[in-house]
Parts: C-alpha cells; structure tokens; sequence
C-alpha cells in the first residue's frame, strides 16, 4: 500500500496533471469492454472451485475450456476497442487536440494490455482456486517492485512520458502474464491443456458467464462510465482527482482483497459439498471481518486525509479529498456485499439475480448524468453510488435467504447492527475533528493522531462487532503469537 501510494504521488508529479488525468480516462476506455472478461473470470474461479470441491472433480476439462473461451474473448474486446472504442476517444472525449497522437498510441498499448489480462484469467482462476495465496502475494511484491522501476525509468529518461509510462505498464503485464503461465506449469499438476471438442460443456460455460455477463458490465458502468461523466461535465483535471481516490482506495482495499480472496474458495466449496453450517459461518465472519479489516485502514486515513494528501502529492487536484472520502465510504458497503455474492454465484441459480443487481447498478449512470445537468459537483455523483450500493445489499441478503435459507434477521443483528453501531461511532468522532479542525498539521501530529485513532477503532472493533467468542479466540490468537515471538 505504502508502495503503490508512492508511487501514484510520483507518477502525477512526473506526468503532470492533465497526462495523469488522460491516462486514467483513455484507459478506461478500454476497461470498459473487459466487462465480458471480468463475467467470464467470475465464472472460470467459480467452476474450478467447484469441481475441487466435489469428490472427483475434472480440473484440466474445465481449466482447458476456459482457457479458450478466453483467447476468442480477447479478440472480440480487440474488435470492439478498435471500432466503437477508437471512435469514442477520438470524436466523444473531452481530451487535450494537441495530444492526440500520442493518446491513440497509448489508446494501443492500452488495448494490448487488455487481452493480455484478459487471456491470464483462467490461471490467476487457478492459482487462487487451489489457495496458493503465497504465490499471490510473492507477484503483488513482484508487481510493486516492477512499478519502482517504471518511476525510476520515468524520470530519468527524456521522452514523452505519458507514451513511455503506457509501454512500460503493457511490458509488465506481460512479463507477470508469463510467471503466471510457468507456476501453472510446474506447480498444479492439474492445471494443463488438453483438446476440448465438448460443445455442451462450453454452453454450460457459457451460459453462466452471459448472465455473469449483466453484473460485469453494471460494475463497469457505475466505475467507469461515472467516471467518463464527470469527463463531460469537469474536464481532465477532475478525472486526475477521481484517478488519485481510486488509487487510493486501490492500495487500502488490497488488504480486505487478500482476506476474501483466500475465502471465496471456501465458499464455493462448501456449496459443492452442501455443507451449509460451514457456509454460513464463512458468509458471517467474512462479511463482519472485511469490514472491520477495511475500517481499521480507512477510518485513520480519512480524519487526517488532507495532511496525507498534501504530504503525498503536495498540491492535488480540487475535490480529490471529497471524492476520495464517498468512494471509500462506497468500498466499506461492498466489503460486507463481497462474500454474499461470491455465494450466490457459487450456487449457480444468477439468472434473475444479475438482471435485477445489474439494473439497480447501472441507474448510477442516468442519476449522475442528471446529477450533472442539475449542477451537481463531482463528488455528488459518488454519493448516488453508495445509495445504490445499499439497496444492493438488500437486494443479496433477500436472494440468499432465498437460496441457501439466510437467516437474515441473524446477519442483521451479528453483522449489520454491529457494524453500523461503530460506524456511527466513528463518524461522530470524524464530524467533531472536521468541526473543530484537530487534523494533523505535522507529520509527528500525524503518527500520534494515527496511533490515537486507531485505538479507538481496535476499541470499537473489540468491545462492539466481535461476539464473545470472537474476543476470546482473537485474545487468544495474539497470545499465542506473542509467546511464539519471545520464545
């Protein structure tokens, strides 16, 4: 985290504002059509969960079938970018005229680096589906190491930067693309390629990721086509400020990805195997615990954020704090979303629930519009979002009792009621250091008023959202921890 924040600071000095800002909105163009990539990775870590979760289960079969759905899909994603897309960027986009040269070559790189992404599904998939999350984390340090280089490059070299920054991002793509592959190969015996002809087999894929097909491209709309709204209302210069939150947000919600990551597996297992006790003990703590993970980053970060923002970028762009402050708000609700649809995927039955959760995202794109022609400022539009997320939520918790019978009168009073009592809390003490303006003014300000906060939060975490249990197998776990260390 500390890494990629740096880095962001470093980048947006070196590219300067409106290249930052072009960057992030050029690219997502093209992550726009990775919507039927992400549909299809939803699917690909669901089946091959699923199959090691039964008792004798065709890894290679399904692993081989998704590897070739892929490939077609990443040049289907080429033919739209280099049509529909390429036409948007160059006739639709408010962008610089004297640039646009150099924005369709990065528009290029930025479309290679898709299919790349797009063709590594089936083996980030594999590696997560067996939990092999040391090698995960070993790449993500790989992958932070990678982006020191690309700044020590960057501001070394004298040539266009923005151009030189998209060539190096698609060369480390590709490079992590290529350790992918050679894990795959030497360390999942299952995880080879075989000649699959088996058409129903590719329907049944198929068919789950079309109607995955919905919510992917509902979470492109409300990320970036909010964001290609407020290029028509505000300019780059706002699409920089909007680039920097979710960077941020990026870096804070690593911690709460690793931890769900390492359990989406699990919960597609104990699907597999109908173990529902099992089931409904990971969907509690998982959704309780990713939030409590993501509030003890966030809640320091957002009473001093204007003196982080300063100390890291030094002047940043108008409305970053504000936007930066709704679209973690907006990431702490779906932390606790997360596990709920991970379980509802794994049960297979998503055909009603994606026409219904992807209408429900996809009305950010008419509010925010409307929000704009009202006059609303950007940060407004962030706010519509974390509505719309709510009302997600309720909407997951209503299929799942549904499904799998959830209790949710219990995930009310053990998940939300404790959740939302600290949130309350927290927010009151936000409020009353805004009000009477007590953020940091000094870095030594900083690591006390950080170390302050974050006691009231472990506070917080301990005496109001764990149960009694919890408490005691966490005490007990730092216990045994401590005596480790000293012995």
């Amino acid at each position: 985290m500390v890494v990629s924040l740096f880095t962001s600071r470093v980048v947006l000095h070196t590219l300067g504002e409106q290249d930052f800002g072009t960057y992030n909105i050029v690219g997502g163009v093209v992550v726009m059509f990775t919507f039927i990539s992400s549909a299809m990775a939803t699917g690909t870590q669901r089946h091959l969960s699923y199959e090691l979760g039964k008792s004798e289960g065709n890894v290679p079969v399904i692993f081989s079938a998704c590897v070739n759905i892929h490939v077609c899909l990443a040049f289907v994603i080429l033919i739209l970018a280099e049509t529909i897309g390429l036409w948007f960027v160059n006739v639709k986009m408010n962008l610089p005229l004297d640039r646009m040269d150099v924005i369709n070559w990065i528009y290029q790189f930025s479309i290679l680096s898709c299919m790349v992404s797009i063709i590594q599904v089936p083996f980030t998939a594999a590696i997560l589906s067996h939990e092999r999350m040391s090698f995960y984390a070993y790449l993500s340090i790989y992958d932070v190491l990678m982006k020191l280089g690309i700044l020590y490059i960057l501001m070394t070299l004298l040539v266009d930067k923005l151009l030189l920054y998209a060539i190096l991002l698609l060369v480390v793509q590709i490079t992590t693309f290529t350790i992918y592959i050679i894990y795959c190969r030497v360390k999942l015996n299952d995880i080879k390629y075989v000649r699959i002809r088996d058409t129903k087999l590719y329907r049944k894929l198929l068919s789950f990721s079309g109607w995955a097909l919905f919510g992917s491209f509902a979470n492109v709309g409300y990320q970036q086509g909010v964001n290609i709204i407020v290029n028509l209302f505000f300019g780059v210069a706002l699409n920089a400020a909007v680039g920097i939150a979710n960077q941020i947000n990026s870096a804070v919600m690593q911690f709460v990805t690793g931890f769900q990551q390492a359990l989406n597996p699990q919960l597609v297992q104990a699907e597999a195997a109908k173990d529902r006790t099992r089931q409904m003990d990971l969907i509690f703590k998982s959704s309780k615990f990713s939030f409590l993970i993501m509030v003890c980053i966030t809640y320091p970060l957002l009473v001093n954020l204007d003196y982080i923002l300063r100390l890291w970028l030094g002047n940043y762009p108008t409305y970053t704090n504000d936007i930066c402050l709704f679209i973690m708000l907006g990431a702490l609700l779906e932390t606790i979303s997360g596990p709920l649809w991970v379980t509802i995927f794994a049960t297979g039955k998503i055909k009603i629930y994606q026409i219904i959760i992807s209408a429900i995202l996809l009305l950010n794109l008419p509010l925010s519009y409307i929000g704009g022609k009202l006059g609303m400022p950007p940060h407004g539009m962030y706010l519509i979002r974390i509505a719309i997320f709510i009302i997600a939520l309720v909407v997951r918790l209503n299929f799942l009792s549904r499904y799998i019978k959830l209790n949710n009168k219990l995930f009310l009073k053990y998940v939300i009621l404790p959740l939302f009592i600290i949130f309350v809390v927290l927010s009151g003490i936000y409020i009353t250091v805004q009000f009477f303006q007590m953020q940091a003014n000094s870095f030594m300000q900083f690591v006390y008023q950080t170390m302050i906060h974050l006691v009231i939060v472990l506070i917080c975490i301990m005496g109001i959202g764990l149960t009694h249990g919890e408490r005691i197998f966490v005490v007990t776990k730092v216990k045994n921890l401590i005596k480790s260390k000293w012995n």
